[in-house]
């Protein structure tokens, strides 16, 4: 079994059991990286505690999540685009970590979470 934490830049990281507790550096950027003790890594529940997400704020959410499922569904309708014209080009960008293509808005990669700097 290992612990997976997220360095203060983004990237995912697998430490051991063993090195619970302690702090090591991050192999991508350096930066330190506390590895929490076994059974003190947070739940999702204790997560929305501490930001204090309550009842209220989750039926809020799950209505913002409603109305805008509406607005997604009505999105669908739209006629296809002129087959006259050629197809938008999206911008793509080369992970140089783990060399996948991905689209270049990305601030980290979403297959290896390497973390790109500007």
């Amino acid at each position: 079994m290992s612990i997976v934490v997220v360095c203060k830049n983004g990237h995912r990281l697998r430490a051991p059991d063993k090195k619970a507790g302690t702090v090591g550096r991050c192999p991508a950027c350096g930066a330190e990286v506390e590895i929490p003790k076994l059974g003190t890594m947070p739940t999702d529940s204790s997560i929305m505690r501490i930001l204090g997400v309550n009842d209220e704020l989750r039926r809020k959410m799950d209505e913002y999540d409603a109305e805008h499922a509406n607005q997604a569904t009505a999105e669908q309708n739209v006629p296809p685009p002129d087959p006259d014209l050629p197809p938008p080009q999206a911008r793509k960008k080369v992970c140089p970590q783990c060399d996948w293509e991905i689209d270049a808005g990305y601030r980290i990669c979403p297959h290896c979470r390497y973390y790109f700097m500007k």
